[in-house]
């Protein structure tokens, strides 16, 4: 094509048509601006093209990670929720309220739950931690998505692990080695817990309000921080497929 276009301004200059040559040269040049601006386009297009698919696939992984999350959330909330209304009921109540209108199957059932306070929820940070170390979180072009991507696991999570880590401690350092060593009440690892002898319940009662008093403000402090984590979630999630679908 070169060679075709080089021949014609060749021809024109040796037939001294000047003129022509002039007006050949610069529609020649008007193609070839014209070329490069569509390769450009052309290029700008792929370029966005993959951008969108690599987005697509950012929000792919995300939304399998914050469902993940979110199934989890209410397994957790419900566990605390349910230790944190036996707590109550242990610190609210006398020994001889407890043993007179509960039957022995009801108390242990009672342990149990307050036992359950001690589960903690972890998110699952691989799909944002990995948006943040290669600086792919641009890829994002929802600024509501990414500022709410940074808040939940940057702040919110964060903020929970603080009280998850002291709660965590109070359970397994204090509470569990009360229930077993002075309540005589056991959880094994399939959760199968044993009936509670009333007489080692009546004498350790004193002391179990007084453990459930200590975990009772903590487990509150818990439940709210999820709660807030979860609607975070549930929003991303939503905003997430709006984006995909």
């Amino acid at each position: 094509m070169i060679k075709f276009f080089r021949k014609i301004r060749y021809n024109l200059i040796d037939t001294g048509k000047t003129a022509k040559y002039l007006k050949y040269a610069i529609g020649e040049i008007f193609l070839v601006v014209i070329g490069i601006l569509i390769a450009l386009q052309v290029n700008s297009w792929t370029e966005a093209k993959k951008l969108k698919a690599t987005e697509k696939e950012t929000y792919s992984s995300l939304l399998t990670s914050l469902r993940k999350d979110s199934l989890e959330l209410v397994r957790v909330i419900d566990l605390q929720s349910k230790s944190l209304e036996a707590q109550n009921i242990i610190i609210s109540a006398s020994a001889h309220d407890v043993l007179h209108n509960m039957t022995p199957d009801e108390i242990s059932e009672l342990l149990f739950n307050a036992h359950n306070g001690g589960y903690s929820f972890f998110p699952k940070y691989g799909t944002y931690n990995s948006l943040i170390s290669n600086k792919g979180i641009n890829i994002i072009r929802s600024e509501s998505i990414k500022s709410e991507l940074i808040d939940l696991y940057d702040y919110w999570c964060r903020r929970y692990e603080n009280v998850d880590n002291v709660l965590d401690k109070k359970f397994h350092n204090e509470l569990f080695p009360f229930l077993q060593k002075e309540i005589g009440f056991f959880v094994n690892s399939d959760l199968a817990y044993n009936l509670v002898d009333n007489a080692l319940f009546d004498k350790g009662y004193e002391d179990l309000r007084l453990q459930c008093e200590n975990v009772n403000f903590l487990t509150t402090h818990s439940i709210i921080q999820l709660k807030n984590i979860q609607e975070k979630v549930n929003w991303l999630i939503e905003e997430i497929e709006s984006q995909l679908n």
